[in-house]
């Protein structure tokens, strides 16, 4: 999982780049009223690699409810989640509520998530895991295709942070 970890680690370093040079006004200008500002969207990101690191962190279950040790992959993944077309409101529980407050406060926070994330795939073998875990929308989901969903997800939000820049 050393090359998931890698990725995500890069996709990370991507999503910090979109925001870098930006200024307070600008990471909290929302381009409509329905919209979120950058900001928002950076906390979002946040707020589902936290969950997802809670998955991660579930100890395997002898009593696997598939046989796969993917059910979506990373094709598929990144097809459906970086369609920018199809869009899905977020639940409640990872809607930004304002939590993080700046640039700095935003990639600190990221950082420690990731880096328990990374930490993780470094030192157990997801890959060889079928247990699933429900997402709201997608269905029953493996660790690895969990990993898969937060690389592409990430890089979900990096195009709509590119969107909101084009027009500040």
């Amino acid at each position: 999982m050393t090359n998931l970890a890698n990725k995500k680690i890069s996709n990370t370093h991507d999503l910090f780049q979109s925001f870098q040079s930006l200024t307070t006004e600008q990471l909290n200008h929302c381009p409509m009223p329905e919209s979120w500002s950058i900001l928002q969207n950076v906390e979002h990101v946040f707020l589902v690699d936290v969950g997802i690191a809670k998955i991660l962190a579930m100890p395997a279950s002898a009593d696997a409810d598939s046989q796969a040790t993917e059910r979506y992959g990373d094709q598929k993944l990144n097809t459906m989640l970086t369609n920018r077309g199809y869009k899905v409101s977020a639940p409640d529980f990872v809607s930004p509520k304002g939590r993080l407050k700046t640039a700095d406060e935003a990639r600190q926070n990221i950082n420690i998530i990731i880096d328990k994330i990374t930490d993780h795939l470094k030192r157990h073998p997801i890959e060889h895991e079928t247990q699933t875990f429900k997402h709201q929308f997608l269905g029953e989901m493996t660790k690895t295709d969990w990993v898969h969903f937060l690389i592409h997800h990430t890089s979900r939000h990096i195009l709509q942070i590119e969107e909101i820049k084009k027009n500040l």
